[in-house]
């Protein structure tokens, strides 16, 4: 196998970091998980100044883009072309290395285990749609 890196789809992933930023704002948002991420912090929604969340979410931008950058680089290194392929893909990573790393801060930090959850939940989801969004859009 060999890494085409002057293949990767520049339009393709800054798509897949909008995304990212679009599906971390809805997740993390009352209108699906937010409550739940305050509760499990022990914050309360007048703690987070909105200076502080637009901080946040300008410097979110960086890991976005670099996760992927390392997805895409993934996905064209294992020559995924279809759809179950692209899920294989995300799966893999936001479960296998995600997943792992937020359940070694559980075990040795005593992180929430549900805290942990919900986050990995938005890496599985964001990944896998940025997958697709990589694998199909050659």
């Amino acid at each position: 196998m060999t890494l085409q890196i002057e293949s990767l789809n520049i339009l393709a992933m800054v798509v897949c970091v909008v995304t990212n930023m679009v599906i971390g704002a809805l997740w993390y948002s009352p209108v699906l998980f937010g409550n739940a991420w305050l509760r499990l912090t022990g914050k309360k929604a007048e703690d987070i100044s909105k200076e502080d969340a637009n901080k946040s979410m300008m410097l979110g931008i960086i890991p976005s883009i670099l996760i992927t950058v390392f997805l895409a680089l993934l996905v064209e290194f294992v020559g995924a072309s279809t759809v179950l392929d692209a899920l294989v893909v995300g799966s893999l990573v936001s479960i296998g290395f995600i997943g792992m790393s937020a359940l070694n801060l559980v075990f040795f930090e005593n992180r929430s285990f549900k805290l942990a959850v919900l986050n990995v939940g938005y890496s599985f989801a964001s990944l896998n749609v940025a997958a697709v969004i990589l694998t199909l859009w050659t």
